[in-house]
């Protein structure tokens, strides 16, 4: 694993009150970034090719919502873990352990592919796109 993402929380929590952070609270905040990135990247897809999508990637409740569908992530960082919403299961818990650390990326897109495999299921008028007028010029993304 990139031990990148944790000495960055380290380091940078060294310059806040709390002064330290444990490898535990650390490797959580990094995994959590790394659900993050999943989501963010949806986002950036479907807004590249004009599919309505909504979502946020900041602080500690992160979610992607498309069609009537919403993948959702919550940092606990008081209880040490995350919360898991998607469409097709119960929520769950997913706890930090500081032997081993769930791997959120991989949650994050089993959730995210269930979520996408629900909306194609959708009839083709249930998944209008956010397309501008015709006339709008799109030269840099044409493909």
């Amino acid at each position: 694993m990139d031990e990148w993402p944790q000495k960055l929380v380290r380091d940078l929590v060294a310059e806040t009150p709390a002064g330290t952070v444990s490898d535990t609270a650390a490797a959580l905040e990094s995994a959590f970034g790394e659900a993050r990135s999943a989501i963010l990247y949806v986002l950036e897809l479907a807004r590249a090719h004009r599919i309505a999508a909504t979502g946020s990637v900041t602080g500690d409740d992160i979610w992607l919502q498309l069609g009537a569908g919403r993948v959702r992530f919550t940092l606990n960082r008081r209880e040490a873990h995350v919360v898991v919403s998607r469409p097709d299961r119960p929520e769950a818990r997913v706890p930090a352990a500081s032997a081993t650390l769930p791997n959120l990326r991989a949650l994050a897109r089993e959730a995210i592919d269930a979520l996408v495999e629900r909306w194609r299921a959708l009839p083709a008028d249930a998944k209008r796109s956010s397309a501008p007028p015709p006339e709008f010029e799109d030269e840099p993304t044409k493909g």
